[in-house]
This record gives C-alpha cells, structure tokens and sequence, in this order.
C-alpha cells in the first residue's frame, strides 16, 4: 500500500462524522493483505508501538523544523509562527522543496511505518543527528499532504479523531464481529494494531489475557455511602498509583494505569515478586512508606519519575493487592469477586501490617449495616486512607469497564477532561499558556466545564510549549489547542449552569500528553456527582 492512501484517507477523516470515519477507514482495510494490518492501523492512529513497550519517539517541533529546513527553500520558522500545527508546517515547506531525493518513488506505508519506529529505537551521543537523517530521507521523498501526516505521526497528534473506541467499529465493520464483542478483546490487548491482525489476519475468535501483556484495569466511579449495596466487601485505599502487576515464571512487570511498564525504576520490588511460587496478574497501588508515614501521590510520581531523586532510597515501595485478574495460567475475570478474593490470599498470604515491604493483599471487611459501614470508613480515614473500596461479593471483574455495584467511597471526586483552550497568565506567567478551558464529551462533541491555572511557574511553562505546538488557533488571549492534553482532575463538586454544569475548585491530580478525547469523561458523569 502507497503511504499517500493512509494520508488522503486522514485527511478525509479529520472533518466528517464518526460513521463516516468508520466507513472510510473500513474501505482502506478491506483486502490489505495480513502483514500490512497492524503498520496501516497503527499509522492512522499515530500508535507505532503499544503502549507496554519500552520505546518513545524522542521527537519534538523543534527537530521536524530541523529536518524540513534541510529540504525546503520556505523559511520554516516563519511558517511555524504564522501556522502554529507541525502537520501544516510541514505541508507547507514541502510545497516546494530544495533538494530531491535522485531515484524518486512513491513513499510505500511500510517503509513510513519501519523508518519512523526505527527513530524511536536511536539512541546514543550523535542520536540527534542520526535521528535527523532518518526524517529528512522521509521529507525528501515525501508529497506535501504525506509530509503533514509523517510530522503528525513523529509527534503522536494525528488530530483526526481515530482514537481507540472509533478503531474498534471499524475492525467489526470490517470483519463482521460484533462490536461489543471485539470491545472486550480490546480491552484485553489495548494495542488496535494487534487487535487488527488477531481478528483480520489470523482469524481468533477470542483474544485471551497474556502475562506481562497489560490489559485495561476495571474503572471504579467515586460515590458515596448510599450508593453502596448491602452485603458487601470493603477494602481501604491509601495515596499512590493504581497500577496492573504481572508475574511469570521468573520475569515481573509493573504496568501503570496508562499501561506503562515502571518496573525496571522498581527492580527491588520486581525482585520481591519473582520469589512468589504463583504466577498472577493483580489490581494494585504502589503505595510508599516514608519513616512510618504514608507518601503522597505526588511524591510517590516524583519517585518514579525522578531516577536521581536525591531522597529516593529514604522511600519503601509497596504493592497493595486489591484484586486478582489471572492465576496459574486462568483468567479469573468471569469469577465473582467473593472467589477472585480468595484464590488472591490464597497465593500472596494474608494481610500484613504496615509499613511493609514487597506486596501484600489489602485487608478487607465484610460488611451488611450502613451504620457499621459509617464507623468502618471513620476509621479508615483516620488510618490516612483517603476512602474505602466497595466491591459487590458476586461482581465480575470488567477490564475497561465500570459497575454500577462497585465504588470508591469517601474520597475526593475526580474527573478526566481534555485540554480545548489555554490562555496567557499574568504577571509572572506573563507569556505562558497558564490558565486551562477544560471539556468533557457529551454526543461526540467536547462541551466547556471549567477555567483554571494553579500550576507553579516551571510545571506552567513545561505544560506551554506543549500546548503551543497544539495550536489550532490564535487570539491574544490564548489558543485553541486540539484535545491532546488529559489532565486528571480532584474536585470539591458541581456546579449547575443554565448551559450544563462547571466544576468546582479543580486540582490537577495527572497530567497525559498522549490522550484521545475519547479518554475524556462524559457529561452525564458530572450530572452524577451534581445529583449526589
């Protein structure tokens, strides 16, 4: 397949609806032969690589400029300033090109594919100019629209809204799976260009759950007291990270909530759990201990993402065990939770005291008094755990899913809602994209909630050169981005607006730089916390 079909093929779907996304992408992969599904999948996406694999593109504007400048006669700097996106810029110094490329032929999507993971795989002194290389050969050879995509691509912002829920209909549409069905196996195998090639080129039936492949963890939705059912199981939960525990024969994965392997900055912990007998996939927090106090979740990101952390070897990691997804070769998913439990204690031990080190499984009440659930989540606070965990004893596990019979009570509300506009501080921020319009999905369009900063000066400014390259459009007030940004949300609540509902005082918990907007919570989901 040509690389100019992908790229008229995004091009076409970056303005129509989502049906019509689906058909037109269907139509490009209907009769590719297998080996060409998971690179063509992968290219309208941007995802070149699943998110578990240990790799990142190590591109940004300013290397793609550096690349384009070598191959056009246009002054790239000048076009950056007056067009904003690097796919426009790169479209429009390839208009006319300085140099080309001596035996010209058509870019195939293959080679686009292989050349731009192999600049994710350059590391070293001189990367940066080897890196260069591979990018100016693809300029050279590349059309104008191709170059648009090829710079999308290096920069993971496709900005045509194939995220992952519009890729699975397209491979039912293709392959007359059912939906639903294939929902379920993607979740399973989180990676479209995989799941692609499972259900088109080899034909399964059913994607079954690996060890040390992550899949996507259950959602629990915040609630309160009353929105829990009677009996059931509760669990505390303390600050840190939700994170997906793999163990196999002798080899351990820590995957993060975005499928993140962390592992190899937790090698003493991975260590710990190569010495258990069982092998396990769990629902865990890495939880960590400071003295005999409780570190918070920020300093427990800082931890991870600070390799040179000067106060790192003061901090015990620990994993938590809350629920057990496979044992010994069986998915467990289907079982009730009531089992799931039993069969986790059964192979990690029961409950130790904290501090600790290694994993443990979470303690648990079982629970049938709404009065007694009160006086247990007392407790539960005063132990600095920031709520319960209320699991419903005859509850599947749903990867990629919520109940309406499991929830995490008595903590913080939060809420996941994608960057659409930031506008220029004052003062000291003067300059900086540093007050951010944040928007969640309702009926496939992105609906405004909310205004803030409260970011220091340099979390700000890192923040603003990534929202500048986002830049669809410009005012002198600030620019709408195109929604790439996730940022995770605590809030005290809701308020209730003639046009639809506006969080109230907003912290930023995370903040995602690789997001779709359909990771972006829906409006019904703030109605909720309002009703509550």
């Amino acid at each position: 397949m040509l690389y100019s079909q992908v790229a008229r093929a995004l091009q076409e779907v970056s303005s129509v609806s989502r049906d019509r996304k689906v058909e037109i992408c269907a139509a490009l992969l209907k009769g590719l032969e297998p080996r060409m599904l998971c690179p063509v999948v992968r290219l309208l996406t941007g995802e070149l690589w699943p998110p578990w694999e240990e790799r990142e593109m190590g591109v940004g504007p300013e290397a793609l400029m550096a690349a384009l400048s070598e191959v056009s006669p246009e002054n790239v700097s000048v076009q950056r300033e007056s067009l904003g996106e690097m796919g426009l810029v790169a479209e429009a110094a390839l208009q006319k090109k300085g140099q080309h490329s001596l035996f010209r032929e058509p870019l195939q999507a293959l080679a686009v594919y292989e050349r731009l993971r192999r600049v994710s795989e350059i590391r070293g002194p001189d990367s940066e100019h080897r890196k260069n290389a591979l990018l100016r050969g693809l300029f050279l050879e590349a059309e104008p629209l191709e170059a648009k995509y090829i710079a999308r691509t290096a920069l993971r912002n496709m900005l045509a809204g194939l995220g992952a829920r519009t890729m699975v209909l397209i491979i039912a549409l293709v392959s007359g799976r059912n939906p639903l069905e294939l929902q379920r196996a993607y979740n399973l195998m989180p990676d479209a260009g995989l799941l692609a090639s499972a259900t088109l080129a080899q034909g399964k039936e059913k994607v079954a759950i690996e060890p040390l492949r992550p899949i996507k963890p259950m959602v629990i939705r915040s609630g309160g007291p009353e929105d829990v059912m009677l009996p059931g199981a509760f669990l505390p939960v303390y600050s840190g990270l939700k994170v997906q525990v793999h163990k196999t024969d002798n080899a351990a994965r820590i995957f993060t909530s975005q499928l993140h392997n962390i592992a190899p900055v937790l090698n003493g912990l991975a260590l710990k759990l190569c010495e258990i007998e069982a092998d396990f996939i769990v629902d865990a927090y890495l939880i960590g201990f400071q003295e005999d106090r409780i570190c918070s979740q920020a300093e427990m990101l800082r931890y991870i993402n600070r390799r040179r952390l000067s106060r790192r070897r003061s901090i015990t990691p620990a994993l938590q065990a809350y629920d057990l997804i496979y044992l010994d070769g069986e998915d467990v998913t289907r079982l009730p939770y009531t089992e799931r439990r039993d069969r986790l204690v059964a192979a990690l031990g029961e409950p130790v005291v904290m501090p600790f080190s290694g994993i443990s499984s979470v303690p648990e009440e079982r629970l049938s008094d709404r009065n007694m659930l009160q006086q247990h989540l007392e407790r539960a606070k005063r132990a600095e755990a920031k709520g319960l965990l209320a699991r419903d004893p005859g509850e599947a596990y749903l990867p990629g899913n919520s109940s309406d019979r499991d929830f995490l009570i008595g903590a913080k509300e939060t809420i996941a809602v994608m960057i659409v506009r930031a506008e220029y501080g004052r003062g000291i921020k003067k300059g900086l994209l540093s007050r951010y319009c944040v928007a969640v999905r309702h009926d496939g369009e992105m609906v405004s909630v909310g205004c803030f900063g409260g970011l220091t000066y340099k979390e700000a400014g890192l923040l603003s050169d990534h929202l500048k390259a986002l830049a669809m459009e410009n005012d002198e007030l600030g620019v709408v981005v195109t929604p790439s940004i996730l940022l995770n949300l605590s809030i005290s609540g809701v308020r209730k607006v003639r046009d639809g509902y506006v969080i109230l005082r907003p912290r930023i918990e995370e903040i995602r730089f690789d997001a779709t907007a359909e990771e972006a919570d829906e409006l019904v989901r703030l109605e909720r916390i309002y009703l509550r």
